[in-house]
């Protein structure tokens, strides 16, 4: 059974929070390139990891994909300070990127268990987390994290 690209790959859009954080807010614009480093940066280990293309490509592939999500994404959503006139959308992306990661985590746990319903469900359920997490970026200006897959 072949994973629809929503399933993994989309996670791109999500990416779109990770970055060096600090106390000081950023400017819309910073906040935007940082969001899209971190979409690149998630990218690229996504790439390096492969996507997974069967649900046992998605139990052996999946925990690193989860990790490198958590690391590139997760995590650094938290440390970005996001203007005030942004931080409603910047406050929604980091509820998103949360909300993925127990998804993904459900996706592999799922895997794992051989429940192709579940699997369907949570691969679905991630792609609407994506195409959400996609056009925020997009309004935002974070052109790396605005993926029309999904």
């Amino acid at each position: 059974m072949r994973l629809p690209c929503a399933a993994l790959g989309v996670l791109v859009a999500l990416s779109v929070t990770t970055a060096c954080g600090g106390s000081k807010s950023l400017s819309k614009e910073q906040y935007a390139s940082r969001l899209s480093a971190m979409c690149e940066d998630f990218s690229k280990r996504e790439q390096a990891i492969g996507d997974p293309q069967s649900v046992e490509d998605l139990v052996e592939k999946g925990p690193r994909v989860v990790e490198a999500f958590e690391q590139a994404i997760v995590e650094p959503v938290h440390e970005l300070k996001a203007p005030d006139e942004i931080s409603d959308q910047a406050s929604r992306l980091t509820d998103l990127a949360d909300q993925q990661r127990d998804v993904l985590v459900g996706l592999v746990a799922a895997a794992k268990r051989s429940d192709f319903e579940a699997v369907n469900e949570l691969a679905s359920k991630n792609a609407t987390l994506n195409r959400e997490s996609s056009s925020i970026a997009k309004e935002l200006g974070a052109t790396s994290c605005a993926n029309d897959q999904g």
